[in-house]
This record gives structure tokens, sequence and C-alpha cells, in this order.
């Protein structure tokens, strides 16, 4: 059975030009649930996803390999993926309650 949990919905894109890209990863959404819960989510957020490159794309595959999807864009000069996961919310400097709700919930660890 599945724990309730707070889940991340997070996506990881290239995130600049030539030997200046990066991966840069970003939380879209939190979700409260179980894990189906928050995979049923990206599953319906993910195709409207619009990456920040290309500004304008010539095409657009999306793949999925188990729980992760991949969003391949072609612009007009070149490619640029997209990552999509989920990720249990354990822990966030700037939110302390993250942790304790954790901790209360599962005093094991």
């Amino acid at each position: 059975m599945d724990e309730m949990a707070r889940w991340a919905l997070v996506v990881e894109e290239t995130d600049g030009i030539g030997d200046n890209r990066l991966w840069a990863p970003k939380v879209l959404a939190e979700i409260e649930g179980t894990r189906e819960e928050a995979l049923a989510e990206l599953k319906r957020i993910v195709p409207g996803y619009r990456p920040q490159h290309p500004v304008t794309d010539r095409q657009r595959t999306l793949l999925r390999d188990g729980d992760a999807y991949l969003l391949i864009t072609r612009g007009s000069m070149r490619d640029y993926h997209c990552v999509f996961r989920v990720w249990e919310l354990l822990w966030d400097s700037k939110r302390p309650e993250i942790q304790q709700e954790r901790l209360r919930d599962n005093p094991a660890g």
C-alpha cells in the first residue's frame, strides 16, 4: 500500500545555448497524497508543458520510461530536451514543517 506523502513534480531541462547549456531543475507542482496520485498529475501536465527553449518548436516528441517522461523539442537550429519525474519531498530548509511532518508520520525515519 502506498503511503500518503508530499511529492514534487519536477522537470529538468536544458537551459542556455551552446557551451553554456546547463541542466535546470524546476518544481512544477507539489502534491499531497499517494505516489500514484502524483504520477497521475504528472501525466496530466506533461503534454502541455512549454519549455523555455526553443521559443518556437518545429517538432515535439514525448517519450515515457516507466514513471519518467522525456520531451524532445526541435527548434530551428538545435534540439532541446526535458525530463519529468516525481520525487518525494523529504526536507526543505525554508519550510521546516515538511521535515517535522515527515518525522511525525514515520518515527523510524
